[in-house]
């Protein structure tokens, strides 16, 4: 990898009900080497609850990707905080950080899914405070130190975790977020905006990070100390013809997946737009211009999903070869 942009890939662990669990698993995992063999920098789970995919959890995939990352970061993209204890998070990613030699990155969210909230008889409308009430708790108990604390949601009377993290301060905490107040709400508590490569509208990355900068200034942090990580849907071929062709029918059923859950049903009335504007789709000319772009407005780390339900894992481990040995080498020359 070039020192000024780092890649890392979404384990994106969500299958149609029905299919053979363990076998796409292990497909995974084999791919998760694959990039680990490439010195890809970093891989990341993600997490949702009752999803109408089979979508197994956060934390036991991120302990199961440990065994195949190599010298690869692991993370979480992203874990639903307003859902769990951050006692409990505080000690799972506390351990997670040992077992990986340091090398655990917590990713949060707020979540967006009605259906889970539902579930866990949330209410929806706090879950930026939990959020935010959970980080402050999880970094208090990662000092090592008795903890008191009297918040809203939480109460700890001197109680200290049981094993503090390997990662001086705890490992890094990146928050997920979309609307532009959680945007500014990550500039002020998190050590970076784990930021989504799928912005509704052209412009949309600019004000966000205006808004992201902002926060950051509020906070007394210097923009160029932080990361700046970006999850984007990037597809790599020979061509930008067989890029598109050979990616196409799965990104396109996937996203209409998505859109069947109402926060996420502009997808599918926009979806022409994603693919002609926003997805990385093409040969490692495009890809690397696209990504030099992004680098342009200050992301320093690209976190790409490398295949969509019902790819061909082969076709993904090509995509993955190709940004590794001849997207980067441009890159490399152009200096980003």
């Amino acid at each position: 990898m070039t020192p000024q942009i780092k890649f890392g890939i979404l384990a994106s662990h969500q299958y149609p009900q029905g299919v053979d669990l363990k076998s796409n698993l292990r497909e995974l995992f084999s791919l998760v080497e694959y990039a680990a063999e490439l010195n890809y920098d970093s891989v990341f789970a993600i997490h949702h609850y009752v999803a109408n995919l089979q979508t197994p959890q956060v934390i036991s995939m991120t302990a199961s990707l440990l065994a195949h990352s190599g010298d690869m970061r692991v993370g979480t993209a992203i874990l639903l905080l307003p859902f769990m204890h951050p006692v409990h998070v505080a000690e799972e990613y506390s351990t997670l950080d040992h077992l990986s030699d340091g090398k655990i990155i917590l990713g949060v969210g707020a979540g967006y899914r009605d259906s889970e909230f539902d579930a866990f008889s949330l209410n929806k409308k706090e879950r930026g405070s939990r959020l935010a009430e959970s980080v402050e708790v999880i970094r208090k108990l990662w000092t090592g130190e008795p903890v008191f604390h009297k918040g809203k949601y939480f109460q700890l009377d001197g109680q200290k975790i049981s094993i503090p993290p390997l990662q001086k301060g705890g490992p890094p905490i990146w928050i997920g977020a979309g609307a532009f107040s959680a945007i500014e709400r990550a500039g002020k508590i998190g050590d970076a905006w784990l930021a989504p490569g799928n912005p509704p509208t052209e412009g949309w990355f600019e004000e966000a990070l205006e808004r992201y900068n902002g926060a950051l200034a509020i906070s007394g942090r210097e923009e160029s100390t932080v990361d700046r990580p970006v999850i984007v849907e990037l597809y790599c071929a020979a061509t930008d013809e067989l890029a598109r062709e050979q990616s196409l029918p799965y990104v396109k059923d996937e996203y209409f997946t998505y859109s069947d859950y109402k926060q996420l049903s502009w997808q599918k009335s926009r979806f022409d737009y994603l693919w002609e504007k926003v997805f990385l789709v093409g040969s490692p000319e495009t890809i690397a211009r696209r990504v030099m772009e992004l680098s342009l407005l200050g992301f320093n780390q690209i976190i790409f999903r490398p295949f969509w339900i019902g790819m061909p894992m082969a076709l993904a481990r090509e995509s993955v070869r190709l940004v590794a040995a001849e997207v980067r080498p441009l890159l490399s020359e152009a200096k980003v």
